[in-house]
């Protein structure tokens, strides 16, 4: 861990430490939104008081779930030399060298209907979806272009 080298990036990647959370963070905003919408119905204009604690529950909620996704997220960062990965919160980074990367088995890819990116290296483990099949196209198109590796799919479970 300690000293993170940073060469030229290459692409990046970034989402939640797993699959599920995504799901998760759907169902709270729904909540929330749901939540909104019932307030709004219930709470008439001239009840100052409730319409300003409602507010405030609704605000602190919304700060809660919002610090709870952002500790969830990694970026996962491909450069001349390595990979770095940075974990939410105050979590930390730590680097894993090209050569390690490559010949380790430490990240591959499924290519699902919505691809996702595997990465696990000594305890840690990140199942990370990619956004669109660009963000695929682009994240294996530079590994194959800088580092001359295509990353393989990962092993059917």
């Amino acid at each position: 861990m300690g000293c993170v080298p940073m060469g030229r990036v290459i692409v990046s990647v970034a989402g939640p430490e797993r699959p599920k959370d995504v799901l998760i963070q759907d169902l709270a905003l729904t909540l929330l939104t749901i939540t909104i919408a019932i307030s709004g119905i219930m709470s008439p204009p001239r009840e100052g008081i409730v319409s300003l604690i409602v507010s405030a529950i609704l605000g602190i909620t919304t700060a809660v779930l919002t610090v709870l996704m952002l500790s969830r997220m990694v970026v996962v960062t491909f450069t001349d030399d390595g990979l770095v990965i940075e974990r939410g919160g105050r979590r930390g980074r730590f680097f894993i060298p090209k050569s390690v990367v490559i010949t380790g088995d430490v990240i591959c890819i499924r290519r699902e209907s919505k691809p996702i990116l595997s990465v696990t290296y000594e305890s840690f483990s990140y199942t990370i979806p990619l956004a669109s099949k660009r963000v695929y196209d682009r994240l294996v198109n530079g590994l194959t272009t800088h580092w001359g590796w295509i990353p393989p799919e990962c092993p059917s479970t």
